[in-house]
């Protein structure tokens, strides 16, 4: 089982004006300056006294080929009486047009249907989108790296959402803004501000400029999910949550718990640049993650439009305001030894981190399904932590190239790919296998969505190394010791790259030595 552990995710910081505030800064004022005590008194007092400066705001002119909603003029005639910073990050509530760098190649779509309004200190943006006559226009967010997502189907459902912390942006709900947020509600309530229906709109699929994709492409089921004995024994609000796990996002039982349990919505489509969202109920214990990505071959990734996919319900972290114990360990265990005495033994042990060899994480697993698909797994640290979650394997490499078919041929020569992976290309592993086929066939052939640490064999550790070695890790580097071994020349980006054109024989042969020493404790005696 591989755990889904993960520490020290860090979120963006957003600027603090405080941090530099004259009266926090030391003064450059000479020691024997007659009066500079009291100078430096003055000064620090008049700028605590100083009245804090309101949100700017410039909704005048609208951009070319847009107008101005009259609710935005409303709240901008309101936001800019209030004091800078109670609404948290963000300086200026402006209307522009998209800038072309965003997406040169979708600039003229984004221009005609939609304009910025907001930037938020990562530089991502908040846009007004225009999504048809029959519907009002939705909020979007142009992310800095390129993410892209509806934010909210209207307007007013925005205002609403930030008003409750709820918009998913991190600069807009933070404890920071939490007056502001207030003052804000009461003013959506003073002026009967209601969001309006509208049928949910699809940012990332809308900006994509295509047609949906045959149905018959969409057509994939879930795998069929039957209990286990565990899975019977959780109580009622987890028993709900585990059931809709590995399904996808547009399966009634998905939409009726995100939406009548959580109160939220579903994400409605991810991508290749935020190929995951996140569904947050911290007043109810659950965190879900929603992806298309899902490396079991049991999960094939579901086209919605060339560049936009339905995602499944793949993860979630699972709190004590759930309101009930999984499997009767209590939330506040406060050592190993008393989730022992529930669960008995752990199931093993893993790192606290991916890069650490030590094994010092108790985990109790448990499939929740007879296919072994999704497992509840227990762990114990510095307290108890809880997740369901879709088992999958870990990337190895997403887009093959010609090191990986290079590396798929030396593990056939030495045993070291699950066999019982490649079923439908037997005899094209054999081939290889025998030195008649090269590796970079099996690999066209047998795996096209990579390779993953689950085509090679379930032996302890050899997962774990391989990960290593071909993400960098640990002092360990693939391009490293093919360089080593291959040679090096400068590659198209900048940095030097193997000799490796084709992966022949000969260039398996040459590097094989090094591979041997790196897997040694995987290779026969």
């Amino acid at each position: 089982m591989v755990s889904t552990r993960q520490k020290g995710v860090s979120g963006f910081e957003p600027y603090k004006s405080s941090d530099t505030h004259p009266a926090r800064m030391r003064p450059h004022l000479d020691d024997d300056m007659r009066g500079g005590t009291l100078l430096l008194a003055l000064t620090a007092n008049a700028v605590e006294a100083a009245p804090m400066a309101n949100y700017k705001v410039k909704l005048s002119p609208a951009p070319d080929g847009h107008e101005i909603p009259p609710l935005l003029t409303e709240f901008g005639a309101w936001l800019g009486n209030q004091p800078h910073g109670t609404l948290s990050g963000f300086d200026v509530l402006e209307a522009e047009a998209i800038p072309k760098e965003w997406s040169p190649e979708k600039a003229d779509r984004l221009r005609r249907d939609a304009f910025a309004f907001l930037h938020l200190p990562d530089g991502s943006l908040l846009v007004l989108v225009n999504t048809g006559a029959k519907a009002p226009p939705a909020i979007a967010l142009l992310g800095s790296e390129g993410e892209v997502r509806t934010v909210a189907n209207s307007l007013e459902e925005f205002l609403k959402l930030w008003s409750q912390g709820e918009t998913g942006i991190h600069e807009l709900d933070d404890e920071e803004g939490a007056s502001g947020r207030k003052a804000l509600a009461a003013w959506l309530k003073e002026k009967k501000v209601k969001a309006p229906k509208a049928k949910d709109f699809d940012f990332a699929a809308w900006l994509d400029g295509e047609a949906p994709v045959p149905a018959a492409a969409q057509a994939v089921a879930a795998p069929a999910f039957q209990p286990t004995e565990v899975m019977k024994q959780l109580g009622p609000k987890a028993q709900r949550l585990a059931s809709v796990l590995g399904r996808r996002a547009d399966s009634p039982e998905v939409i009726a718990y995100v939406t009548e349990v959580l109160g939220k919505k579903v994400p409605q489509s991810t991508n290749e640049n935020n190929d995951s969202a996140n569904v947050s109920a911290p007043k109810l214990g659950v965190e879900l993650v929603f992806s298309h990505d899902v490396l079991n071959e049991a999960f094939p990734p579901i086209p919605k439009t060339s560049k936009t996919f339905i995602p499944y319900v793949t993860h979630t972290w699972v709190k004590e305001k759930i309101g009930e114990t999984i499997l009767g360990v209590p939330w506040k265990a406060s050592s190993e030894e008393e989730v022992t005495k529930v669960l008995g033994a752990p199931t093993g042990r893993t790192a606290a981190f991916a890069d650490e060899d030590e094994l010092t994480v108790a985990f109790w697993a448990y499939a929740l399904d007879t296919s072994g698909h999704v497992w509840l797994t227990l762990e114990f640290d510095d307290g108890l932590s809880v997740t369901v979650s879709v088992k999958r394997a870990r990337e190895l490499e997403q887009h093959p190239n010609v090191t990986t078919g290079l590396f798929v041929a030396y593990a056939a020569t030495r045993g070291l790919l699950d066999a019982s992976r490649f079923a439908a290309h037997r005899e094209l592993l054999d081939a290889v296998s025998k030195r008649q086929a090269r590796g970079s066939e099996l690999v066209k052939r047998a795996l096209p969505r990579g390779l993953w640490d689950d085509h090679l064999r379930d032996a302890p550790g050899l997962r774990t190394l391989a990960y290593r070695w071909f993400h960098n890790m640990n002092g360990l580097w693939m391009t490293a010791d093919l360089k080593e071994m291959l040679g090096k020349r400068a590659g198209p980006f900048g940095h030097d790259e193997p000799v490796l054109d084709e992966d022949t024989w000969d260039a398996v042969d040459k590097a094989a030595p090094l591979l041997d020493k790196r897997f040694a404790a995987w290779l026969p005696k």
